[in-house]
């Protein structure tokens, strides 16, 4: 599971999230998105953060419509204990009660 930071359409950031296969965060400035990151306590996270900013590769147009339909819905989704990771399947509160 991971984050990617790409810049939408409009010239402000979205962080997609490989997890739920969606956007997390969208219509962002490079400082909110530091702050996410730095958030994480770890400056090896702050400083891909900062890498992907620089490279501002592009939200595919796929993406800016899951973008579009988050801000219809007025939330973007959110990564819980219950989504299941990747292609096991399993949730991070089945992982716990193990």
């Amino acid at each position: 599971m991971g984050w990617k930071i790409e810049k939408q359409a409009n010239g402000k950031f979205a962080i997609y999230s490989t997890r739920i296969n969606d956007y997390i965060v969208i219509d962002a400035e490079p400082l909110h998105i530091a702050q996410l990151y730095a958030e994480k306590g770890v400056k090896v996270y702050l400083a891909s953060a900062r890498a992907q900013i620089a490279k501002e590769t592009a939200v595919s147009p796929d993406g800016e419509k899951k973008i579009e339909a988050s801000r219809r819905r007025g939330s973007t989704p959110k990564e819980g204990p219950d989504v299941p990771i990747g292609v096991t399947g399993f949730t991070v509160g089945e992982i716990d009660e193990s």
